[in-house]
């Protein structure tokens, strides 16, 4: 009985061994760069086609809102940006992105990034506020830097460490700079 059952599970073995091997056949270097290059496709289509419902959401609620000159797009970033969450707003003049503020919370602070939008160049300031006890609100200390970025990101000048130019990239991704 020993012997039959060691047989069956030998040739369990054997049969599992060879299914995995009649697998997909490896893939070359090229064609892994083939599979890439299809994947990058979709993904920039579907940021572009994000960005035209942002657009179009912004444009569906300015209608419904009274009719000033600055349209404000509030939003909140999806992710793990920060501990606990985030929440921006975006100014419209002529359909033109004027100005975001954010600010993200955490447990021992909150930070605050403003970008005034200029002809070619944006204006940054990011607030750092270290609070005294975590979750407090009752602010520590303040760190700030302040710079200067082309619309592509490039540092044009800054005034500090610690600039993060990921937020400023993330943004780009998610709300539109122009609504037309």
């Amino acid at each position: 009985m020993m012997k039959n059952y060691l047989f069956f599970l030998l040739l369990l073995l054997v049969a599992c061994h060879n299914s995995t091997s009649i697998s997909e056949p490896k893939k070359t270097e090229e064609d892994t760069l083939s599979d890439n290059k299809t994947n990058i496709s979709p993904v920039v289509k579907e940021q572009d086609c994000n960005l035209d419902s942002v657009r179009q959401k912004i444009l569906k609620d300015n209608l419904k809102s009274n009719h000033s000159d600055t349209i404000v797009y509030d939003f909140s970033l999806e992710g793990d940006y920060s501990a606990e969450g985030n929440e921006g707003k975006a100014f419209y003049i002529d359909n033109q992105i004027k100005k975001i503020s954010i600010t993200f919370y955490g447990e021992s602070g909150k930070s605050i990034y403003t970008y005034i939008f200029e002809n070619d160049k944006i204006m940054v300031e990011e607030k750092r506020h270290e609070y005294d006890v975590p979750l407090s609100g009752n602010i520590k200390s303040t760190q700030v830097v302040s710079y200067q970025i082309d619309y592509n990101g490039k540092i044009i000048s800054n005034s500090g460490k610690g600039i993060d130019l990921d937020t400023y990239f993330i943004l780009k991704k998610s709300i539109p700079f122009t609504l037309k």
